[in-house]
């Protein structure tokens, strides 16, 4: 029975963190269905209240934009009494915090609350407590070393990622701890590490290539190209990463004859012939329109997208049309919620809450909530036992999310055309020409462990019944094709709830099912060129810049929704459809130069390493070649604390630089005068002493050997695991650990097909004669 009411409905959420990361975990558990309560300082309240990045140096005389997108329908209670903290605590099914909230409720909380703990480094190891903001995060994550060009510095993400990822992590983890909760009667401390998400999300797992190939060139600020380029009357985005891609796109500029050419069909020819890709493209782009080019790219199969803004996303037609924004009660709009639900609505949009505006409300005294039926399959040592997933997915995205699944317990079956396997194999370090090429795929691996690899051509009847079969014994299927995909092969949604009528059907389509870009082709780096991602990132002066992050903080909210929509089922035995375009995820990311545009008419732009609220902030050259800080002083008194560590040179000391707007306004005489104070300077003295004084600053570490930065090393963030082609394999975390059940990787990413055998035999009952037959044909 179809009750709508959302998919947490009755989870109880106490929110006692500060800052865009905890905000945003809340927001996604509240829209959900959670009642999230804010636990807030009575003096002033969270400081993200009186936050726009309009204004970064003076609060905002009403609450701000952003705190109203990440808070609105949550209550707000000011938590100066022990007595009203001790009420939230025994009525929370989840508390949302840091390390400290950890220890701050041991013995008050009920033994069936699980706490989420976001820090920037980590709970323990040699970094922990050390002062972080996104900025330096980025630049210890080993982001900020492949990120720009050759004739710039290192450079930041304009859009700080790390802050919606880490939130979207937590709000992973919260769903996760609750259902090992309601399983076992006992609440779970979930640590989220800011800079572990970081390290997968925002790199394209650097040390897995350095593992398979010894080399440690794979990325350098060459600036893979072409990404954002002007064309005639604007900009257009363009993504021709692989071979094919590059085939398509020559042969839609009417040079064919580059197809083949190795100078030019690949990311690393393009780089290091940057010279001669631009006296091919540049002039063919100048004399075309962007509308053109995106009519031609939708002919030609290419990825090409309109290049979006913080006010331009809002007028765009796709977004107009399928209603994207939505106007918020406090006058402004803001991207909805990326999940379309067929069965479990998505709480509408409210108002943020006044501080301390429910403080008189008693109802949440309860200590005695109302127990949850068991969990489908209860028992067993992670959230998900019990639960099978039939992978779908290809490329980044869809296969981030069923990682994560995997990760937390579900059997993950992953279903691979015998002939056009998951195209990430491609993208491997072995030529052709090696028996197992198609195995040495750093990405593949990334976010394919503990999988299993069975190969069927669903587009035959043949297989499209056995994926079908596989589809009645499964809780779960994820895919993400362009939407016409399940149509040509029967297998949409209404031919899954035929065959299994409580399934949950999750969909990953880059653009959605319905609107004028849906048959478009979509990858990471066509979504975050449209939301605007990338045009926060790059020199004020020069081109955006694409670094391809959407494909796994795309996964996590996949994961995330999966697990809102089995706590539905568990409720209500009953199944649904999920749709989730990527680009809708990328907004939700992209969402403070949305709201700031549409809140205060400021557009904020792309400004190299400069931005709010640092300043100063920048990168500085150190000793030696290719050896950089990140500093980002984002308060008065870091910025004595920083004057300190300089030496209280006379300029340091101007009057004039003791606030923030003072600061911004002198950037670039800052900026000589600490170029020239580094200049010389050992890169790791000068951090320990800037950390040592509590100023945030971080060696911008080679992404290369990301896994030996001593913070992820002596957490145990690699996972080495024997692989049966390519020997042992380091895999990165997650980011999420728990200490009540383990969800290290349980076997390493499979080999083309290496399951087939055992799972149709097992699973289904085939006999070898029947194997055998559907092999000769090709079906498997």
């Amino acid at each position: 029975m179809n009750d709508r009411l959302p998919a947490l409905d009755g989870l109880r959420v106490l929110e006692a963190s500060e800052g865009v990361a905890g905000a945003y975990a809340g927001k996604l558990l509240r829209d959900q269905g959670a009642d999230v309560v804010k636990l807030e300082r009575s003096e002033g309240g969270d400081p993200l209240r009186r936050w726009s990045a309009a204004t970064p140096d003076t609060p905002t005389a009403q609450t701000g934009a952003l705190f109203a997108f990440l808070n609105g329908g949550k209550a707000s209670m000011t938590g100066t009494g022990a007595t009203r903290a001790d009420e939230l605590m025994a009525w929370a099914d989840v508390i949302l915090g840091d390390g400290a909230t950890v220890a701050l409720t041991e013995g008050r909380r009920r033994p069936d609350t699980s706490v989420v703990a976001i820090e920037p480094l980590g709970v323990e190891g040699p970094l922990a407590g050390a002062p972080a903001t996104e900025f330096t995060l980025q630049a210890w994550s080993g982001l900020m070393s492949g990120c720009g060009t050759v004739a710039t510095p290192p450079l930041q993400m304009g859009i700080a990622h790390g802050r919606w990822a880490a939130g979207a992590m937590a709000a992973l983890g919260a769903l996760a701890a609750h259902r090992y909760a309601r399983r076992t009667g006992t609440g779970s401390v979930v640590e989220v590490s800011a800079l572990e998400v970081m390290a997968v999300c925002l790199n394209n797992y650097p040390a897995l290539y350095r593992q398979f190939t010894g080399s440690v060139s794979f990325m350098s600020r060459s600036g893979d190209w072409p990404q954002v380029v002007r064309c005639r009357d604007g900009w257009i985005g363009l993504c021709v990463f692989t071979a094919q891609q590059w085939a398509d796109f020559a042969a839609m500029i009417g040079r064919e004859d580059l197809a083949g050419d190795d100078r030019l069909n690949s990311m690393g020819g393009r780089a290091r012939n940057r010279e001669l890709a631009e006296s091919v493209v540049r002039p063919w782009l100048e004399t075309h329109t962007p509308a053109e080019i995106c009519e031609l790219g939708a002919l030609f199969r290419v990825p090409v997208a309109l290049v979006g803004n913080g006010r331009d996303v809002l007028t765009m037609d796709h977004f107009v049309e399928r209603e994207v924004f939505v106007d918020r009660p406090e006058g402004f709009l803001a991207p909805r919620s990326p999940f379309l639900m067929s069965a479990s609505p998505v709480r509408p949009v409210a108002a943020a809450p006044t501080l301390g505006g429910d403080d008189g409300d008693t109802s949440r005294r309860d200590t005695r909530p109302e127990p949850h039926p068991p969990a489908t399959g209860a028992g067993g040592d992670l959230p998900l036992t019990g639960v099978t997933v039939v992978d779908l997915t290809a490329f980044w995205a869809g296969p981030a999310a069923t990682h994560h699944l995997a990760t937390l317990g579900a059997e993950v079956l992953k279903i691979e055309s015998p002939t056009r396997p998951d195209g990430m194999r491609f993208a491997t370090v072995k030529p052709p020409s090696d028996a197992d090429w198609m195995e040495f795929g750093p990405t593949f691996h990334g976010t394919n462990p503990a999988k299993r690899s069975v190969t069927i051509d669903f587009s035959t009847p043949e297989g499209r019944e056995l994926v079908l079969r596989l589809v009645e014994q499964a809780d779960v299927v994820v895919e993400n094709f362009t939407p016409r995909v399940l149509g040509n092969v029967g297998l949409e949604y209404h031919d899954l709830f035929a065959r299994n009528r409580d399934v949950i059907l999750l969909r990953m389509p880059a653009f959605g099912l319905d609107g004028p870009w849906r048959d478009r082709s979509g990858f990471a780096q066509t979504t975050e060129q449209v939301s605007g991602i990338a045009w926060m990132t790059g020199e004020a002066d020069g081109d955006a810049l694409v670094r391809s992050t959407i494909d796994p903080i795309a996964g996590i909210h996949g994961a995330f929704v999966v697990m809102a929509a089995l706590e539905h089922r568990d409720r209500t035995g009953e199944g649904q459809m999920i749709e989730m375009p990527m680009v809708e995820v990328a907004l939700n990311v992209a969402a403070e130069p949305i709201v700031t545009w549409s809140a205060y008419s400021t557009l904020l732009e792309r400004a190299g390493n400069r931005g709010a609220p640092g300043a100063p902030q920048g990168v500085y050259a150190c000793a030696g070649h290719e050896q950089w800080v990140a500093l980002s002083i984002t308060g008065d008194d870091e910025w004595r604390a920083l004057v300190r560590v300089l030496g209280e040179p006379e300029w340091a000391t101007d009057d004039a630089l003791a606030t923030g707007t003072g600061r911004r306004a002198a950037h670039d005489r800052i900026d000589a005068a600490l170029a020239a104070w580094f200049d010389g300077r050992d890169r790791d003295d000068a951090v320990d002493a800037l950390l040592a004084a509590g100023v945030a600053a971080a060696p911008v570490w080679d992404q290369m050997i990301q896994d030996e930065l001593p913070q992820l090393a002596e957490r145990g963030f690699t996972q080495w695991i024997e692989h049966p082609l390519a020997g042992l394999v380091g895999y990165p975390g997650t980011g999420l650990r728990a200490d009540r059940f383990d969800n290290s990787y349980r076997a390493p990413a499979p080999t083309v097909g290496q399951h087939t055998t055992e799972v149709l035999r097992d699973e289904l009952g085939l006999t070898d004669e029947e194997l055998a037959a559907l092999s000769r044909t090709g079906v498997v």
